[in-house]
């Protein structure tokens, strides 16, 4: 048992002790610093609980889908969040992978940590058997995520 000096009269009292023998003050160990910590531990361990219990964040862009743009649809997966982020790259997002996809996008995609759009992007009916690959033009779904914008 940990002993302290009480608050009011200095007596030997355990820091537990609900009142001093010697003066009769309540809670003689505690001090304003006890409730200092308490609430800093309080807080913190709020703060933990909302980090890891909080729910996803919710998405920013539109869900777009390979059956909303039927051939036209450039990527390899059936669906993905489309978005705009500020000032203008627009990039996709696939099972919580961000593809930059606009040439502002793609050329900030290594500082951002966003993958190459190479990895989900379609390679156009066209071009196979001519020697050469070129992909289905994404310019529709780059327009649409740059009217998501924030304007400055």
């Amino acid at each position: 048992m940990a002993l302290t000096t009480c608050k009011e009269c200095g007596h030997q009292v355990a820091m537990t002790a609900k009142v001093c023998p010697g003066c009769g003050v309540k809670d003689p160990g505690v001090r304003f610093k006890h409730y200092v910590v308490g609430l800093i531990v309080v807080i913190a361990i709020g703060w933990v609980a909302i980090k890891l219990l909080g729910g996803k964040p919710a998405p920013h862009g539109v869900i777009v889908t390979a059956e909303e743009y039927g051939k036209d649809w450039p990527f390899t997966v059936p669906s993905a969040e489309l978005d705009c982020e500020p000032p203008a790259y627009t990039v996709v997002r696939v099972n919580g992978v961000t593809y930059a996809v606009n040439g502002s996008a793609r050329t900030r995609a290594a500082e951002k940590g966003w993958r190459d759009l190479a990895e989900i992007w379609r390679q156009s009916p066209e071009s196979v058997g001519t020697g050469k690959t070129w992909y289905v033009p994404a310019s529709g779904l780059v327009q649409r995520a740059l009217t998501m914008c924030p304007k400055p």
